[in-house]
């Protein structure tokens, strides 16, 4: 899957994408990782939470404040978003009743993109809030939890050569299919392993984008304590990281998308009456599970 969002960001949202994941499902071929939606969603504000500190301790007034923001941006959330979500998956089980085009899972990736992008405004004054009670050791630590992740990227992404690297994503898509559809034939997976090798490899490019973002993050981080429009240019960062990009990158980026939702319409027009059955239930649970997650928050008081 390509990502689309600044490493960092995921330190207050990532605890949000495995339901932009479940929502993508075969559009993007991206995997929830066998949770239930409403398993993973009832548990976000704590979640959400254990990811913060993952890059920096909070103390006891930095973990009150990371709570009742959190709390808003879910109150917001299960008010406003849930109902998207509900009716995006049943757009997906109802599109996929017929053939599927390449337009259609285009379009489906486009409306999870723009609640994602929706999902970053809401709470990116909230995270700038936030990052600017930091201490000097604060930041050093996030910094060095970054510094190690990017080891540790540079060791999968540049640390392999690009025929491995392309073994790996093809066999991580054929996974994530396999959560959707159940048991691929041997014919779709060497489809999904040839289109994989057709694709352009962005590793190095993607990390040193990363780079490119995290350098402009500390430079503006060094300031939040002073500058006045910290959360204007924090959130300028965070919504916009295609600054980043080297030329030609984004049209390479598009170029592999097409390839990509190409290749969903192509395996799912392959799918046997079995593998259509198991995309259904799969889909249908989804669907149920955001109209149960709707009507829990209608019967919960709203919090401000």
């Amino acid at each position: 899957m390509l990502l689309t969002t600044p490493p960092l960001v995921t330190t207050w949202a990532r605890g949000w994408s495995a339901l932009r994941m479940a929502l993508t499902c075969v559009a993007v071929a991206t995997v929830l990782g066998g949770c239930v939606i409403r398993v993973v969603y009832n548990q976000l504000d704590w979640l959400a939470l254990w990811y913060v500190e993952d890059y920096f301790d909070l103390d006891r007034a930095q973990e009150e404040k990371a709570r009742a923001l959190i709390a808003r941006t879910l109150t917001w959330h299960r008010a406003t978003q849930l109902p998207r979500y509900a009716s995006l998956s049943r757009a997906l089980l109802k599109g996929t009743e017929g053939p599927v085009s390449e337009a259609f899972i285009a379009d489906r990736y486009a409306e999870v993109v723009e609640l994602w992008d929706g999902l970053l405004r809401r709470v990116c004054p909230d995270m700038a809030s936030l990052l600017q009670t930091l201490s000097d050791e604060q930041v050093e630590e996030l910094f060095a939890r970054l510094a190690e992740e990017n080891e540790e990227l540079e060791e999968d992404y540049s640390g392999v050569n690009r025929e491995e690297r392309r073994v790996k994503q093809g066999e991580a898509i054929i996974r994530a299919f396999r959560r959707f559809t159940g048991r691929l034939n041997p014919a779709q997976e060497a489809l999904i392993r040839s289109e994989t090798e057709k694709s352009h490899d962005l590793s190095s490019d993607w990390l040193r984008r990363r780079a490119a973002w995290q350098q402009e993050f500390r430079i503006l981080m060094n300031g939040r304590k002073s500058d006045p429009g910290f959360e204007v240019r924090f959130t300028d960062l965070v919504l916009n990281p295609n600054q980043f990009d080297s030329p030609g990158y984004r049209e390479i980026v598009q170029d592999n998308q097409r390839r990509f939702f190409s290749l969903v319409a192509e395996v799912l027009g392959t799918l046997s009456p079995a593998q259509e059955k198991h995309l259904k239930d799969r889909l249908e649970t989804d669907a149920k599970d955001f109209d149960a997650l709707i009507r829990s928050s209608e019967q919960q008081p709203r919090r401000q």
